[in-house]
């Protein structure tokens, strides 16, 4: 028998992954049965609590964690969802401004720009079928780790195009890799 999904919201709330105040543990429950929540101890909440609900309101059902599939950029606004989700999950610590993309596929051109403390940033984007470049998170990555707020992104591979993609100090990584036993990293 595996930890219930009970004892699984609570430990992630322990860590600092907790639902947002709307969302119940019901409305979670709408994606998966009890059962499979508890075959697959953290990870399947992860990725439900990290994902869109699939009932409305239509929202994330957490601010503290992503599941995020990499395969996911087809048109503009794809890499502005990305920069603005990547400015919540840092709760203030990357206060994003102003977010523009271009995604033109079939002319291999992307790029997204935003304003950050009063500066224009403008990033450019290797284009490759509808696959994220993983080049513009390494930057955000790297743009939070430099703001000096003691957090930075986290980062869960499973195993296929999708991950899970957190924020976190150290000590909030540490306590979430002993408590699921998952390898949660830094994002670099």
């Amino acid at each position: 028998m595996g930890i219930s999904f009970e004892d699984q919201l609570q430990t992630l709330a322990n860590c600092g992954i907790r639902l947002v105040p709307d969302v119940t543990p019901d409305r979670v429950l709408q994606a998966h049965d009890r059962s499979a929540y508890e075959s697959e101890p953290f990870v399947l909440l992860l990725c439900a609590m990290g994902a869109e609900l699939e009932v409305e309101p239509y929202r994330f059902a957490s601010d503290d964690i992503w599941h995020f599939d990499t395969e996911c950029i087809e048109d503009h606004n794809d890499y502005v969802r990305i920069a603005q989700r990547l400015s919540d999950l840092a709760a203030g610590g990357l206060p994003v401004e102003e977010v523009n993309d271009y995604v033109e596929i079939e002319d291999g051109e992307a790029w997204v720009s935003f304003r950050i403390d009063g500066q224009t940033v403008r990033w450019d984007a290797e284009v490759d079928d509808d696959w994220v470049d993983a080049t513009i998170l390494s930057r955000f990555a790297e743009l939070l780790r430099n703001r000096g707020t003691g957090k930075r992104y986290t980062y869960y591979d499973l195993g296929g195009q999708d991950c899970l993609i957190g924020c976190a100090t150290a000590e909030m990584l540490e306590r979430l890799r002993v408590a699921t036993g998952l390898d949660f990293v830094w994002l670099t």
